[in-house]
């Protein structure tokens, strides 16, 4: 399913490249371009999401060594912690931003032509020059929020209280996609680099899952699991 997914919108956007250009220009004045860029509230929720989501991927690491310390005596499998922190550095940390930001060459919506810039549109699907560094295609901060939704969701979601349920579908879910969105608002990467961001990382999650056989281990990570392990020396 994922892999159709991909296919579909790879062969969307090499078909139709001008959506990203028609979706960016709903944000984007003759006047003042870009005018949500310089705003303080979505640079503190872009902030936060920077810094939380690296949060959660250091403790993340760091539970995973405690974890490996416990021996056979864990009540939450290694698998649970391998998976998670595999999905983060293989998706957002390595696939991302070490290989795709790194060499795919896209430049970023607020630097191309079309909005006022000097670099070339490109396609998504189309490796080009046009950006040296830290490029548009895919989104980095997307990816990473992506990532985490699903994981946690995976490895939470069967343990959780109606409450908390309803916490992670009404607040934390349109949260999430408010920051990924803000990408988009302030002229920082085009539609097609959210979408293809969030899918390969899905993918490399997907990959993971079955290597991990999450299957058999995804409802471990209860609180008094949890707890247990943290207090075992």
């Amino acid at each position: 399913m994922l892999i159709g997914a991909i296919g579909v919108f790879s062969l969307l956007f090499l078909a139709v490249p001008e959506i990203d250009l028609w979706f960016s220009a709903l944000f984007f004045d003759e006047v003042d371009q870009f005018s949500y860029a310089p705003n303080a509230l979505f640079k503190i929720i872009r902030y936060f999401y920077m810094y939380g989501l690296a949060l959660v991927a250091l403790l993340t690491v760091s539970i995973f060594i405690r974890s490996l310390s416990i021996g056979e005596r864990r009540a939450v499998s290694l698998n649970v912690w391998g998976f998670m922190v595999a999905s983060f550095v293989v998706g957002p940390l390595v696939l991302v931003n070490g290989i795709l930001k790194t060499f795919w060459g896209r430049a970023r919506p607020a630097d191309v032509e079309y909005f006022g810039g000097s670099k070339i549109f490109t396609p998504p699907m189309v490796i080009t020059d046009q950006c040296d560094l830290d490029c548009s295609f895919v989104s980095g901060e997307v990816s990473a929020i992506a990532t985490a939704l699903i994981v946690l969701a995976i490895v939470l979601w069967a343990n959780m209280t109606a409450r908390w349920r309803a916490i992670s579908l009404y607040v934390v879910l349109p949260m999430s996609l408010v920051g990924m969105a803000l990408r988009i608002i302030t002229g920082r990467h085009f539609l097609s680099d959210m979408i293809f961001g969030a899918l390969y990382c899905a993918l490399i999650i997907w990959v993971f899952y079955r290597v991990f056989k999450m299957v058999e281990h995804r409802h471990e990570l209860t609180w008094t699991n949890f707890k247990k392990d943290m207090s075992k020396a």
